[in-house]
């Protein structure tokens, strides 16, 4: 009720209601995230291949913000100096790694041909995955990955 009639989440959730809480968050994080992209590339060449089919154009041919590895900690990026795929091959050992929970949503809406290695599921890549970037940031925050980190001021 409160969204601006023009915003595309409020399209998002007319046309497709959430099945639960957890799915609707989901889908307000992912709008969050869209939004903070805009912004950031405002002023830039559009990203190509955005899809207007689903909820969000999130499914991009190519995600040129995948290109240098980041995790968010307290709304500053964090630059990793090597992949995030193979940060989790190295502590997915380690006592202060967690797994993520299983991933929400109609597993056949997901694209089949993308693997996560940390939710070991389809549906994104281990480099796009926002929650293992965020678990990341935690562990910096928590100076686990120190090591990892290009800039190790924080």
């Amino acid at each position: 009720m409160g969204l601006p009639k023009d915003s595309e989440l409020r399209e998002s959730l007319t046309k497709r209601p959430p099945e639960d809480m957890r799915q609707l968050m989901r889908r307000i994080e992912e709008y969050k995230h869209l939004e903070g992209d805009r912004l950031q590339n405002k002023g830039k060449a559009p990203l190509l291949g955005r899809s207007r089919q689903g909820v969000f154009p999130t499914r991009l041919k190519k995600d040129f913000r995948m290109q240098e590895p980041e995790a968010q900690i307290g709304g500053v990026n964090v630059a990793f100096k090597e992949p995030v795929h193979k940060i989790l091959d190295r502590i997915k050992n380690e006592s202060f790694f967690r797994w993520p929970n299983k991933m929400g949503g109609d597993p056949s809406r997901r694209n089949q041909n993308l693997y996560c290695t940390y939710h070991r599921d389809k549906g994104h890549t281990t480099e796009q995955c926002r929650v293992l970037k965020d678990h990341l940031g935690q562990l910096v925050k928590a100076g686990y990955l120190k090591e990892f980190i290009v800039d190790s001021d924080n």
